[in-house]
């Protein structure tokens, strides 16, 4: 994202905003960042970019549409897991950048064995 002033330009690079992401996925108890592994391997090859840990961040205009590929702690309330971490990342990423998010999308992958606590 080019961000236009009178001071100058100012670049927020991708790898910055899946950084982000990543921290905000990772404090959350329930959930799991997902490592791209292969896809990422194939995603890099077939488009020139690259998924940091699941993640995948598109640009559109001034807008960002975020997706997040996550595994799940069984015994979590999956549906709200997902919806409390969209907006974490809309909000922080928001506060942090002055970016404006269009979209995050949560895709669980999987669950992993044990018990997460319930809120």
């Amino acid at each position: 994202m080019l961000i236009q002033q009178t001071l100058g330009h100012i670049q927020i690079s991708d790898d910055v905003i899946s950084k982000m992401v990543g921290k905000i996925t990772s404090a959350t108890r329930e959930i799991s960042p997902m490592s791209a592994g292969w896809v990422e391997s194939i995603s890099k090859i077939w488009s020139g970019r690259s998924l940091q840990n699941g993640i995948d961040i598109r640009r559109v205009d001034d807008l960002v549409e975020i997706n997040v590929r996550v595994i799940m702690r069984y015994g979590s309330k999956v549906h709200e897991v997902c919806r409390e971490l969209q907006h974490k990342v809309i909000e922080q990423v928001e506060h942090f950048t002055g970016l404006s998010i269009q979209a995050v999308n949560v895709i669980v992958e999987g669950i992993t064995p044990g018990l997460a606590s319930t809120k």
